[in-house]
């Protein structure tokens, strides 16, 4: 450390202003703290080393997790906002977006079983759509009953569900507007060969797939998709209020042995895992999130052990007064706990404004509330683990380098 002006290492003049103190006394708790602190905020230069690379860590597992979480939740959104307690589904299918037919006749089966408060049909298809410069996207069309969706629209800018009741009326995500060539309510489509007009817009229904949702009353949708007017992909089942779900689980798998009866829950986290842990993109973002984790333990756990190491004749010197090995622990603890504090709030500020950035983008990006305390409690544990290293260090010191 640099010398004050009477000529003293900061430390080892800190040290000296306690050390009549510790010969009858133990070593203050509260001066932990303050000498962590100046040891860290001494050296300006490596305390911005030290917390750029806590910032960065931060960033970096933060973002991560905000587009893990943010595309995981946006591969069930439509089972998840759904009112459905039961999704009635094809033998061995995985996911919301991918499935086979059924016919109209489940949907009254259903309706037949005890404790079923209504049933609705919902078609997904994935199919072509051709943009007006002749190009072509694949988007999934989600077929509802304007009258009773089962799952609805949301977050409407222009037009609302009623827009669907319109003739070949579709309603789009102005997100994804620019890439399907489209600029206005109004517009007429070509979807699979059909006519299609799009009738409203919502914002912010994102797709996993980067297919865009497009949604369309079950008729126009059964149309477009050139499925006979009878012909589904989903029952959604809604119990009697009351009534035991465990009970109707059971009576509706036994009403349909040849098919898949399951709750909203599973089927939305099947479909999250599906998505996930199956295919590239997932198993990339998965991947990305635990390599964002390992990065910011390495580079904190770097940082911190090179910045005790430059002080050691700064600790050899506290040695040398009696510091015991518990005082010198706590040192370094209280000081990674510093570098943790400031670099975690920088990384957050960061975070929150990519955050606000990106609301308006395809990218699915949310990082909820506890997610945003347990970064807090992984930032103190790097620190923290960074700080062990160090310490290791430390305690191996002989304190008559002091001397030399």
């Amino acid at each position: 450390m640099l010398d004050d002006a009477q000529g003293l290492p900061i430390t080892r003049r800190f040290a000296s202003r306690t050390a009549i103190g510790a010969a009858r006394t133990a070593w203050r708790p509260s001066l932990n703290w303050r000498l962590a602190w100046r040891n860290l905020a001494h050296d300006r230069v490596r305390l911005a080393i030290t917390v750029v690379g806590v910032t960065f860590s931060v960033v970096l597992m933060a973002l991560q997790l905000a587009l893990l979480i943010g595309f995981a939740a946006t591969s069930s959104s439509l089972i998840d906002r759904s009112q459905a307690d039961f999704w009635i589904v094809p033998k061995g299918t995985r996911n919301v977006d991918q499935s086979a037919d059924l016919t109209e006749r489940r949907r009254y089966q259903a309706l037949a079983v005890p404790g079923v408060a209504s049933a609705e049909q919902l078609l997904v298809k994935f199919l072509p759509w051709k943009r007006p410069d002749g190009g072509v996207e694949v988007v999934v069309v989600v077929g509802v009953d304007p009258e009773h969706p089962a799952v609805s629209p949301w977050n409407f800018v222009a037009g609302s569900i009623a827009s669907l009741k319109t003739p070949d009326g579709i309603v789009i995500d102005d997100l994804y507007a620019k890439k399907l060539g489209i600029d206005r309510i109004g517009e007429t489509v070509e979807i699979n060969g059909h006519r299609a007009r799009v009738a409203g817009f919502t914002h912010g229904i994102r797709a996993f797939t980067q297919s865009p949702y497009i949604f369309a009353a079950l008729k126009t949708a059964q149309t477009l998709a050139d499925l006979p007017a009878d012909r589904s992909t989903y029952v959604l089942v809604r119990a009697d209020r009351g009534d035991d779900l465990a009970r109707l689980k059971g009576d509706l798998r036994a009403r349909f042995p040849d098919l898949d009866v399951k709750t909203a829950s599973a089927f939305s986290w099947q479909t999250r895992g599906y998505w996930l842990l199956t295919t590239g993109a997932g198993v990339a973002l998965v991947l990305a999130a635990g390599l964002g984790l390992i990065v910011g333990v390495v580079i904190v756990a770097q940082t911190l052990y090179a910045a005790t190491v430059e002080r050691l004749p700064e600790y050899a010197t506290l040695r040398a007064m009696g510091a015991d090995n518990s005082y010198l622990h706590h040192v370094i603890l209280k000081q990674s706990t510093f570098g943790a504090a400031i670099g975690y709030a920088l990384g957050m500020l960061i975070t929150g404004v990519t955050l606000l950035l990106a609301r308006n983008s395809v990218a699915a990006l949310q990082l909820p509330w506890p997610v945003v305390f347990l970064l807090a409690l992984v930032t103190l544990l790097m620190c923290s683990g960074g700080a062990v290293i160090s310490i290791r260090k430390v305690l191996h010191i002989d304190p008559a380098m002091v001397f030399k």
